[in-house]
């Protein structure tokens, strides 16, 4: 079955170029950063279900899902403890997305959130630019949704 979801994602699919398959470790340590930063302002019900369609659409085992949870509870790994782990610059590029997407599935992104995001790009490496263009590009995606969104619903 095709979803919309397959069809928009078609386009960044080709233009990254990449099928490289993710070690799981490096998927436990990606999944245990969002859930850190998930935590830092505490979980609300959106990034919850966020968090919950990251692990369903990637058909992530339940055993990745706790290993990840061990890291930051029992571990108590810090988010520069944890970044360190993965060195892949495009698995970086990656967390910072959806780290912003956690952050602003609750509509807003209170200057706590910001702090965190701008600490958490800095210790993935990525420059201020960069930084920048991965925020504008989430902020376009959930704008062209937003109009999506309305759209649909003029045509019900």
């Amino acid at each position: 079955m095709v979803r919309v979801v397959d069809l928009l994602s078609l386009t960044p699919k080709y233009i990254l170029n990449s099928e490289v398959e993710i070690p799981e470790e490096k998927l436990v340590s990606y999944l245990a950063t969002l859930l850190e930063v998930a935590r830092m302002g505490g979980v609300s019900v959106e990034e919850h279900k966020l968090g919950e369609y990251i692990v369903s659409s990637l058909e992530i085992s339940p055993d990745v899902v706790q290993r990840a949870a061990r890291l930051i509870e029992e571990e108590a790994l810090s988010i520069g403890e944890l970044v360190a782990r993965i060195e892949e610059p495009v698995l970086r590029v990656c967390i910072l997305r959806d780290a912003y997407v956690m952050a602003m599935m609750d509509e807003k992104v209170d200057h706590l959130e910001w702090m965190a995001l701008e600490r958490l790009a800095g210790a993935l490496g990525l420059s201020h630019k960069l930084a920048k263009k991965i925020t504008q590009f989430v902020d376009s995606m959930v704008e062209v949704q937003n109009e999506l969104d309305e759209l649909t619903e003029r045509s019900s």
